[in-house]
Formats: structure tokens, sequence, C-alpha cells
């Protein structure tokens, strides 16, 4: 989203100031994978399909705000703890991290906490909570709305620019920040995401990206702060040092009046070329903001990301960028891991007249790069080897590398080849669902679709089927002869439409599950959540003595069962959060320990005999 001026002043602290979520000496390359309104070309399942092919290639990839939102892109969250989106649902969003973070490709959260929208119930002011579960619950209320907005609340002044749609919320706030830094930790360690993009960062104070980043220790943050480099600079100080920024002035400067002007001269430009500012800066040529209006680059795509490439910082690359020209830009990124550059490795320019050329020394070897018609000017010393090429004339590129140490070149290419897949998910064919329903809801139906296609599972048409009572307001009903590896679900009262109809938000489920409907709607939608009925969970409280210990917990790989008392284990069962079970592990007799490192990050129930004990997945 476009940004105003910032009108409040920073002030400029030490560089000698520690950092955190600005990685020094980073060797990451980004993929920003998506853009504006590609929900169905970038959805969960689209990009899960690719997440083999994307993490050989790329270091982060930076996804679309995940949060229950207005719709479309994501920029107008509603409710954070709500991960179900127009991109897909939050299983669907797990599942494409997952393969992500097994072949070492972290996952970057674009994190909309500016503003945020309401729950739909007039006056505009009143929001859906927020449950972290062990993190913690919250409610943003109307003294959280920031005094001057344009519906104000009774919070204090805006510190920046006014997004005006939706409010904009006082990071003053103490119940503002917790809610924040609660949200963070879920992400992290519920949905498996590694780091933030924070959107519209000139829209609240910098120093609580510090506070954020701290809580909830990302590996990686990046703001948004559109404008010149001095603004930029002086957002990076306020925040602690402790996060990069999208290197604006080098798309400007650089690549629109530089590159794409034919002004050679002016191409070394940017934080990235600023030797105390390059390692927080995150070079880009277009973003899902500026690739639909008049700020799209209209020059050499393939320049452009040679230049990238051979600059300081850390190169994000746009989805449909490489999406048209994977082979070159992949052949780009080769050539810069290949010789060890860095965020923070210092580059010579030596050329930019009538051409650009730059010299890089790498930790593993060095690079040289010429943009535009470089003549007979090549290297001619022995070791030299042209690594890509495109174009003609002062449309041309050239990358030249001469690497120390092949081995290590070997061992990215490596990583390429053992990209990981997207894992199939397991699929059903049968479903009860059961739901506790209002009392009032006499006769409850049940509308049911397959995720993937929105193929129809009831056979009904709208509002569905009839669910059978089985007690009191407690109804339920089997589905049957389908294929699906998630389904949707609304469980309504029966009234398809008119001022009488109630209806629940959509509920996702991959297999048996009970939900107990809340009495009370928000925006005209009922809110559902697990039953503790229902739940396997509930056996946790009926387990007199514990019979088995299992460590460590938190765990990446293997989790130890000691047995106490010698009881004969063959498996064990696991259960996600929501006591949805999840498969049987086999029990490794000699090692006394399960392999869980296929799971997805995330808080689980494992089950051994008839005790139940809670463990983190890292």
């Amino acid at each position: 989203m476009k940004k105003l001026l910032t009108i409040f002043a920073v002030a400029i602290l030490s560089f000698s100031i520690a950092f955190a979520q600005a990685p020094a000496n980073s060797r990451d390359v980004m993929l920003q994978g998506f853009y504006w309104d590609s929900n169905s070309t970038t959805s969960w399942t689209k990009l899960c399909g690719m997440a083999g092919e994307i993490s050989g290639v790329f270091d982060i990839v930076w996804l679309p705000p995940s949060a229950f939102s207005t719709g479309g892109s994501g920029y107008i969250p509603r409710q954070w703890d709500n991960q179900n989106s127009d991109w897909g649902t939050a299983n669907k969003l797990k599942q494409l991290i997952s393969p992500l973070n097994s072949n070492n490709c972290r996952a970057m959260a674009d994190i909309v906490v500016n503003h945020r929208g309401d729950n739909g119930i007039s006056p505009y002011t009143t929001f859906f909570p927020d449950n972290f579960g062990i993190y913690g619950t919250f409610q943003l209320l109307k003294s959280d709305i920031c005094s001057n907005d344009e519906i104000p609340g009774t919070g204090g002044v805006d510190d920046g620019d006014n997004f005006d749609g939706a409010r904009d919320l006082d990071h003053k706030s103490l119940n503002v920040q917790n809610d924040v830094k609660a949200y963070l930790k879920w992400l992290k360690n519920e949905m498996g995401y590694d780091g933030w993009r924070y959107d519209m960062v000139k829209g609240f104070r910098a120093d609580v990206i510090g506070i954020y980043n701290d809580a909830a220790n990302a590996y990686m943050s990046v703001g948004e702060y559109w404008d010149g480099a001095a603004p930029i600079k002086n957002w990076i100080n306020y925040t602690g040092q402790k996060s990069t920024a999208f290197d604006f002035p080098l798309k400007y400067d650089a690549l629109r009046d530089g590159l794409a002007a034919g002004n050679y001269a002016n191409m070394p430009r940017g934080l990235a070329f600023d030797a105390n500012y390059r390692k927080y800066a995150v070079t880009f040529v277009d973003n899902h903001d500026t690739y639909r209006d008049a700020n799209k680059f209209l020059g050499n795509v393939l320049q452009a990301y040679a230049f990238l490439v051979s600059s300081p910082g850390i190169p994000c690359i746009f989805y449909p960028h490489w999406i048209a020209n994977k082979t070159a830009i992949n052949d780009m990124i080769k050539a810069r891991k290949s010789i060890g550059m860095t965020s923070d490795t210092n580059v010579q320019v030596q050329n930019t007249s009538g051409y650009y050329k730059v010299f890089i020394q790498g930790s593993n070897g060095m690079m040289l790069t010429y943009i535009g018609n470089n003549g007979s000017d090549a290297p001619t010393d022995t070791g030299w080897s042209l690594a890509c090429s495109g174009g003609s004339g002062s449309t041309s590129y050239k990358i030249y590398t001469n690497v120390s140490d092949p081995a290590l070149l070997n061992a990215y290419l490596q990583k390429i080849s053992n990209g990981t897949n997207c894992p199939a998910r397991p699929v059903f064919n049968s479903v009860t669902i059961t739901a506790i329903v209002p009392h009032s809801w006499t006769a409850p139906k049940i509308h049911v679709w397959d995720t993937d296609n929105g193929t129809q599972i009831t056979t009904l048409t709208w509002p569905g089927d009839l669910m059978t009572n089985v007690e009191g307001n407690k109804f339920q009903i089997t589905l049957t002869g389908f294929t699906a590896s998630e389904i949707g679900v609304v469980i309504n009262n029966g009234i398809g439409s008119g001022t009488n109809a109630k209806q629940t938000f959509n509920l996702y489920t991959m297999g048996d599950i009970c939900w107990e409907v809340e009495n009370t709607p928000s925006a005209e939608k009922y809110g559902a959540t697990l039953s503790a009925a229902c739940q396997p969970t509930s056996a946790i409280n009926e387990v007199e003595a514990d019979k088995v210990f299992i460590y460590p917990n938190p765990v990446n790989h293997e989790l130890f069962i000691i047995n106490n008392e010698q009881l004969t284990i063959n498996n064990v069962v696991i259960f996600d959060i929501a006591g949805k079970k999840l498969s049987t592990f086999n029990f490794q007799l000699s090692t006394n320990s399960i392999d869980v490192s296929n799971l997805a990050r995330g808080i689980y129930f494992i089950k051994v005999g008839n005790q139940i004990e809670k463990f983190i997945k890292k």
C-alpha cells in the first residue's frame, strides 16, 4: 500500500548499538512469493506444489498476509489468530511452510499491525478477540484506537501516517503491544514462520519494532518504509538497528533514474551502497504495490537483477519476474552464491561510462558483472568463466566468476537438487461432524465442501443436509462417498435466507471433529470452538500418576520416552492442538524414541498407553 510522508522526527542512534533480526554477512536471497490479488495463482496449495523448486533456489520466501481479513490480498486484517484467508486455510499454510523449512528455506510472514479491521458491528470500533493459546488471549478496545483516527478511539495521538481504510492502532498502548508480541510468538511457534515483513511502518512508532522482534526472536525482519534514504536510515536507527528495510532509494535512484534511463553513473545508489547500512538493505526491482501502478520498473528486468545480485544487501526477487525468467535469474543467484557474496560484501564499481562494471571479492572467489555494451572489456586472466549472460548491445548483461572452492558451489547445487516437495496430504472419504448448537437451533443443517476444488460434499444445496439430534442440543452427521484432504464446513439453523437465518463462519477440518457453536454472533455470523467433550486431550485429567516421561520438550527431531513402569509400548499416537488424531508412530525400542521431524512446528499431544502429554515441536 502506498504511504504518505511521516511527520514525526526520529533520533539517530549510535552505530555501536547491538542489532538483531538484521543478520550480518547474510548469504540469503529472498523470493516475494505473490503479487497483488494473485490469490488463485499463488495460493498456499499452488505454492506448496512448487515448494521443492522454491526452497532449492531461495533461502527466504515472503508470503502474503495470512490473517483473516476483509478479503483480497489481506492488508486489512480482522482477526490475527484466525489464519484462514483468501490465500487458503491455516492447515494449507502449515502444509506449505513445512516442506520449505525441511529444505532450509525460511517463511516470512507479512505482518499488518499498523491498523486493524473491525468485526463488522456498528460503530466500527469493536474487534474480534485474539486467542493465542499458551501465549494469551487479548481483546483490543476503543482505547487502543488512535484518537485522531477517522473513526476516533480514546487512545493516544497517532505516531505516524494515517491509514483511512481501518482503525489505526495506538502502539503506545500496552494492550496493543502485548497482543502483537503474543501474535508474533504464536506465528513463529504454532504456524512455523521464521521472520516478518512489517507493512506500513511509517504509520506507527519505530521503537516498538525492536520490542516485537526481541519478544518473538525472529530470524529476520524487514520494514516497508516507503521514502528516501535519510528517513529510512533514521527508521532503522530508531528500531535499535533491529530490522532491515526495503531499499526504495535503490529502486528509484539506481534502477529508475539510473539503469532504465541509461545513466550508469547513477547506479551505485541506495542503502546497499552505504557501508554503514548495506547489511540492513533488502534490495528489489518491484513488489506487489509498485508493479500495479506508475512505480513499475520499465527498464530491462534481467539487467536489473544482474545489478541486484552484484550489489550488497539481501536481494528480493519478485514472483512474476522469476516465473518469467527462471533459468536466467537462477543462474545469477548461483553466481552470487558460488563466490560467497554476502549482504555486507564491499563491491568496487570500476566503470560507469557507457556501461556498468562492478568487481566483487567474496569469501570463495571473485565476480565481474557488466551491464550494457562493454565491447571487448572482459576478464582475460585464467580461472574466469562466463556464469550467465543475456541480451545484446545496450540491453546485455554478463556475469563472470572465478571460484576458489568448487565444493562450496556444489553444496548450493545439492540444495537445489534436494528441494523438498510438498508432501501428499492424507485423504479421507468419510467424516463425522458433531455440533453443539444454540438451543434455538432445533433443526440445524450443514453445508460441506472440498477446499481444494470447491466441490460440494453435502447432498443438498444450501443450507445443506439436516443433522441428526444426538442428545439435547448436540447434533451429528456422517458424510461418505467423497475424497478430500480438507473440507470446509458451515453449520446453520436450517433457515437458508432472511432475517431469521443464522450460520457460522467458515470452519475447516481434516477429519472427524466436534464444534460448539457460540451463543451470540459476531458480524452477524457465529463463531465455533472445538468442544472439550470430543477431544482426547480431556484424558490428561484422568491420569493419576505419570507412568512415562518425554524429553526433550520442545523437540526438533527425536522425542525420547522414559518408561517408568516398563509398560509394553508398540505404538504411540499423536494429536494436534485441536485434538485431531494425526497418525500412529512406531516406537523405536532400541533408542526408546520416536521420530517427529516431519511434524510442522506447533503444539501437540502424545498418547502412550492411557497417558497423554503435551509437547512443542520446534
